[in-house]
């Protein structure tokens, strides 16, 4: 929906896209050599499958432990350890060597059936794709550079278009990212760009081995907060029942009065005892309130639905007042909220649209920066 922002700024705009991260590409299996299960990797260049000289997971993948020989325990182990203590930001800063450590096991190529070593390394992370992918050092910039540290086979199964049929060198000198004619790819040589994306997609199908898949770089929205001025979570723990969702007849929870707003002892809610103690709405026994907050762009990203309608005290806002008011004209506000409040103000509104509460499915004609 960004080509509707014709009146935003186009550095915003591609911020937007960017943090988002859609990706059109592949899954692909690669079942394990020994033993049950297989790796499931995502690529946005399955014409590259036959580059792959070595799977790499994220140093939290579930199947870590299963594939790693005793040989490696240690070296894994303490490799593990290193990564949890560095930042995600820090693990794919572009600057930063790629680490890695071998796990010992195997897993078959799809599409050729011949082993290749499984790796973890800092620069994959779980939450993004499966948290597995399949090493093309030739045409990746990072797996390049991982597989020249290690000493990993690279091999050219990608040239340009324009390239003579002589064949590719041996060993590249850098990686080729670009899209171009396969060699070394059995069935495929030849074929070029899209096409063989495709067709290997196809293959992959058919053999049951893959299927097209489209991803986001998009995360979860982690919504708690430690701050009083934040909106309460409509939550009770309950010892016998766990969490349990506030009635919406008690809706919305109020922040109590004169909490302690020192800073110290962890979050101003869980020192309000009397806020914060009450009956569990399901069993009735003494239970707890969340004592976290949301995060106040919770709030920013419909107050301006809300004015719309302020004096409203039988509901947030009216269908026929936003309809009269929104979209708005012309939204004044700095670059730094582009990724942030810009991006969640339009989550919100998407959502209340589909729910037929608000007329527009975008909230802002007009942004200046």
């Amino acid at each position: 929906d960004l080509k509707q922002l014709q009146g935003w700024p186009e550095r915003v705009r591609t911020m937007q896209s960017n943090w988002i991260g859609r990706s059109i590409g592949a899954t692909l299996r690669f079942p394990l050599s020994t033993g049950d299960g297989a790796i499931e990797v995502f690529t946005t260049r399955p014409d590259t499958i036959f580059g792959v000289s070595y799977v790499v997971l994220a140093p939290e993948h579930p199947l870590v432990e299963q594939i790693t020989t005793s040989a490696q325990q240690g070296a894994v182990l303490a490799f593990r350890a290193e990564v949890a203590a560095v930042s995600e930001q820090d693990r794919v800063a572009e600057d930063r060597p790629k680490r890695g450590v071998a796990l010992g096991g195997l897993v078959r190529h799809p599409f050729t059936g011949v082993d290749v070593p499984v790796w973890i390394a800092d620069y994959v992370l779980p939450e993004y794709g499966t948290g597995a992918v399949m090493g093309v050092p030739a045409h990746d910039n990072r797996d390049f550079s991982f597989a020249r540290s290690y000493g990993l086979p690279i091999t050219t199964v990608i040239v340009p278009t324009d390239q003579a049929e002589s064949g590719p060198p041996a060993v590249p000198g850098q990686a080729f990212t670009e899209l171009g004619r396969l060699v070394n790819s059995g069935e495929f040589d030849g074929l070029e760009g899209e096409a063989a994306q495709q067709a290997i997609i196809a293959a992959a199908v058919a053999a049951e081995v893959g299927a097209a898949k489209v991803n986001f770089r998009l995360r979860d929205w982690l919504i708690s907060r430690q701050r009083y001025w934040g909106c309460p979570i409509p939550v009770i723990h309950c010892d016998s029942c766990g969490p349990v969702p506030v009635p919406l007849d008690q809706l919305p929870v109020e922040l109590p009065k004169g909490v302690d707003l020192s800073g110290v002892g962890g979050s101003p809610l869980a020192k309000a005892e009397a806020w914060k103690a009450v009956d569990c709405p399901r069993c009735g026994q003494p239970a707890q309130r969340e004592t976290d907050t949301m995060d106040t762009f919770m709030c920013s990203s419909w107050y301006y639905l809300r004015y719309t309608d302020a004096n409203n005290q039988g509901q947030a806002f009216s269908r026929e007042a936003v309809d009269a008011w929104m979209p708005v004209d012309q939204y004044v506000g700095g670059v730094e909220h582009a990724i942030l409040h810009l991006l969640y103000s339009r989550f919100f509104t998407k959502v209340l649209a589909q729910r037929g509460l608000v007329g527009s499915n975008e909230p802002f004609k007009q942004l200046l920066t």
